[in-house]
């Protein structure tokens, strides 16, 4: 049995990355809309950890969306998955982040229906979004890219 060069466990990687940030972004949103932690009534501490949970997986979200994932990875890995076309993928789904953050936190401030959401509130109807945007765009362009090649 061969040994894998590492540009092949490089498209391997990066064809799973594609499919495990989908999927990272469906499974948070689907939590979000069962859970809805900023929204729901009960118990204070109850309330704080779903908080701390929502928090967590949000930084760990960016942090896979920031670096590429695959920081166990060696460089020469990293460096052939977050190749040219892995950056373009990157700006073009931060950008969509961007502009969903700005659109949903530009509508929270121009509804008065939403002006009794508390700071918390607020952030988390902002970021939740344009966090899921930008996943799915990431993860829909690095599957294009494989596709297309």
């Amino acid at each position: 049995m061969q040994s894998k060069t590492p540009v092949e466990i490089a498209d391997q990687y990066s064809r799973k990355r594609a499919a495990g940030t989908a999927a990272a972004a469906i499974v948070f949103l689907a939590i979000q809309v069962l859970a809805r932690p900023f929204f729901i009534a009960g118990s204070e501490t109850a309330h704080h950890v779903q908080i701390d949970l929502w928090a967590v997986t949000a930084v760990v979200l960016l942090l896979l969306l920031a670096t590429g994932g695959g920081l166990l990875n060696s460089r020469q890995i990293r460096s052939l998955v977050n190749d040219d076309v892995a950056h373009a993928n990157y700006r073009t789904a931060v950008l969509a982040g961007y502009w969903v953050a700005m659109t949903t936190a530009l509508g929270l401030y121009v509804f008065p229906r939403f002006a009794s959401l508390t700071v918390r509130e607020g952030v988390y109807l902002v970021v939740t979004p344009s966090i899921v945007v930008a996943l799915l765009a990431f993860a829909y362009l690095e599957s294009r890219a494989h596709r297309d090649a």
